[in-house]
């Protein structure tokens, strides 16, 4: 991570939680299931490889994250193309209201970035088809080579954190923003609870909601990204925009022992 790594102790560094917010604003948001209407990641191994036994092992506990993106690349086998994996993307339906929260947050000065544990293969197609906007990617990525099945990389894994990413969501927010910025997170899934226990401002549904929910982390609910822009705009007219003490915390603590 880009940090410099301070030896300081915790009690320092919720002395030091109370800070004043710098005010600056940044967006993640998840992707599959999130931006699109499905999950594409599962649905292309779905269709073109593999899904199970691999996805239950995983949700079981028999395998961790890495492990199970290895089997599935693998299960695409040789004759996957980028190619092909990019036209079955542009054939996947995304959330209609996307794009206008994209174009506001660009409007407004409002930095979005997509965070994903997917892979830039179906995601990078997909958001250029949409979006003019420029919007960052930072996921997984798929390697091709002749003759051979894609092989996954995860540019952002981490030994210190155990979330169910192969590369931390929580890492690639902290190396897109300063600890002082204003972080909201929108996703729906097992690969987001990790990013929501960083962030400011949560947008969740599903899996993620029902987390939030869980551990008592507050949370605005959504079904689309017009009731996340309705919302949002709301937020920041009003300026009720603030850092939260434990994701404060929380951020602190990971870049001192990541």
């Amino acid at each position: 991570m880009k940090y410099f790594r301070n030896l300081v102790s915790l009690d320092k560094i919720k002395a030091k939680v109370t800070k004043t917010d710098s005010g600056k604003i940044i967006v993640f948001t998840d992707f599959d299931g999130t931006i699109t209407i499905k999950d594409i990641g599962d649905e292309l191994f779905i269709e073109m490889g593999q899904f199970e036994p691999f996805h239950s092992d995983l949700i079981n506990g028999k395998i961790n994250i890495q492990e199970y993106w290895k089997s599935l690349c693998s299960s695409l086998g040789s004759k996957i193309t980028k190619e092909i994996i990019e036209r079955y993307a542009l054939n996947q339906a995304i959330d209609p209201y996307f794009a206008n929260f994209a174009d506001f947050c660009s409007t407004s000065g409002i930095n979005l970035v997509i965070l994903s544990d997917g892979f830039d293969s179906y995601i990078k197609p997909i958001i250029k088809s949409i979006s003019k906007n420029g919007i960052k990617i930072v996921s997984n990525k798929m390697i091709f080579q002749p003759n051979t099945a894609p092989v996954p990389i995860f540019p952002l894994s981490s030994e210190s954190c155990h979330c169910l990413c192969a590369s931390c969501k929580r890492n690639g927010m902290l190396n897109e923003a300063d600890l002082e910025s204003i972080f909201v997170y929108i996703g729906d899934g097992y690969s987001d609870f990790c990013a929501a226990e960083h962030a400011d401002i949560i947008f969740a549904k599903d899996r993620l909601a029902a987390h939030c929910t869980k551990n008592k982390i507050p949370y605005h609910n959504f079904r689309n990204f017009d009731d996340i822009l309705q919302k949002f705009k709301t937020i920041t007219v009003k300026k009720r925009i603030k850092i939260r003490n434990q994701a404060y915390l929380n951020r602190t603590k990971a870049i001192i022992f990541e």
